[in-house]
């Protein structure tokens, strides 16, 4: 179990982590709305996309249920449920972006990929002095450092996605 300060530290980076994504989503939209607007057919294309994020987290979190079952999964809980959580996540925006529905019509493009890939490399130099460290795996266990990691390779993989569907786009224009 967790120390109380533990868990009121995790609460607080919660929260402060929803206050920063207010900010940004008003800082990424053209019109400083905190909103960001979608056609019709960019909102059909969202919901399909998180209904199919829904299911890989439910079967992700149900092998993992078995898997635990038979033998001890080597790490802390809480990376284990961030797997599920940012599995979920990159399924829904890998397919929002494949679809043509993750920008929306007031999204400003240039600063929207600049952040990401800050919030990447970030991501990645945390997890990286986690492990230069030795605070990424302890005793086997992996630790929740590694949760920086799987957010840096989240991002990674979702601009992977948004270049090749660019160059696929350009393809069918040529």
């Amino acid at each position: 179990m967790y120390s109380e300060e533990r868990m009121l530290g995790v609460i607080i980076g919660i929260m402060v982590g929803a206050v920063i994504v207010a900010l940004l989503l008003r800082f990424f939209n053209r019109d400083k709305k905190l909103r960001t607007e979608y056609d019709e057919m960019q909102k059909q294309i969202r919901g399909t996309a998180y209904k199919y994020a829904f299911f890989v987290v439910l079967i992700f979190e149900g092998v993992l249920l078995v898997l635990s079952m038979a033998k001890e999964i080597p790490a802390k809980p809480s990376v284990i449920h961030f797997m599920a959580i940012f599995l979920g996540v990159t399924v829904q925006v890998s397919y929002c972006i494949w679809k043509g529905a993750y920008i929306g019509m007031n999204t400003n493009v240039k600063r929207f990929v600049i952040c990401m890939t800050v919030v990447s490399l970030f991501n990645f130099w945390v997890g990286y002095m986690s492990w230069r460290n030795g605070e990424l795996l302890t005793g086997g266990i992996i630790q929740e450092p590694a949760i920086n990691l799987l957010c840096g390779l989240m991002f990674a993989v979702m601009g992977v996605v948004a270049l090749a569907k660019k160059m696929t786009d350009r393809e069918e224009d040529a």
